[in-house]
């Protein structure tokens, strides 16, 4: 995420400053359901530069003493994020907030290699094809819940940050490997790399900074940019002929543009005189 993303938040504090009108003030939001929709970011997951892929001979059967060498990579591609949140304001300055959102981080295969072993089907060449013509599964649900401060409470423009902590449950493998082919006995798909795990549940550390701003008496409009901080496994190295990689964990930032609707359920009204 480049710095200046977050100009716009900097300057809306800078203006929440401005002294409001003595002779009126606006109310001040309590309860808030938040309906949210977004864009999440993707990034790079792991490279295998030299995966050994054994030829299976014509006919099939076992593999051939001849191997083709791919490079494997796999890759998080950016998608939508859909969620419901609720924020509640025991003090003006402070709340407490929960979330429930599908986070989508679908996860794309790629292959390629410099060239192929004789086979009269091409069967690796085949299976790389179909590895990268592959559509990218995701699936990721979010749970967390945080603090919320947020300033200028009865101002046109209210800011906030937040920090939150949850799970996020991933419905698909981050590292396994699989492909396919046809010859003359029909099609068949092939594993290259096992997870035995598919999917997995991993914690999630959480930062926002926005605003909200009056639409009407019971709504609020509301842009928040986010950071989802997901932990995810990745490969270190290629497989073993039982398709049995090294795996490891590392941390991911998952950067995130959101957009919402407020329903104010309490309030405090506001002053007139």
């Amino acid at each position: 995420m480049r710095p200046f993303a977050f100009v716009p938040v900097v300057l809306v504090f800078a203006l929440s400053t401005a002294t409001p009108s003595v002779a009126q003030t606006g109310s001040e939001s309590n309860l808030v359901l938040t309906i949210l929709g977004g864009a999440v970011a993707g990034h790079d997951l792991w490279t295998i530069d030299k995966q050994p892929v054994c030829v299976i001979p014509s006919g099939g059967g076992a593999c051939s003493s001849n191997y083709d060498t791919l490079r494997l990579s796999r890759s998080i591609g950016s998608s939508l994020s859909l969620g419901v949140a609720a924020t509640y304001f025991p003090s003006p300055h402070l709340g407490m907030h929960a979330e429930l959102s599908y986070l989508g981080l679908p996860s794309d295969a790629s292959c390629s290699a410099p060239s192929y072993n004789a086979d009269p089907d091409n069967k690796n060449e085949q299976l790389c094809n179909e590895i990268q013509s592959q559509i990218g599964g995701g699936g990721a649900i979010s749970v967390f819940a945080g603090v919320v401060v947020r300033a200028a409470t009865r101002g046109t423009v209210s800011p906030y940050v937040r920090g939150s902590l949850g799970f996020v449950n991933q419905a698909h493998s981050t590292t396994e490997v699989v492909g396919a082919f046809t010859d003359g006995t029909g099609f068949h798909e092939r594993l290259i790399i096992a997870d035995p795990k598919q999917g997995r549940t991993s914690l999630m550390l959480g930062f926002g900074a926005g605003f909200t701003s009056p639409l009407s008496a019971g709504y609020q409009f509301r842009i928040e940019v986010r950071d989802a901080i997901v932990s995810l496994e990745r490969l270190t190295g290629p497989a073993n002929a039982l398709g049995v990689a090294p795996v490891a964990t590392r941390s991911y930032h998952h950067f995130a543009l959101a957009l919402g609707i407020d329903v104010v359920l309490e309030k405090k009204r506001g002053r007139r005189y």
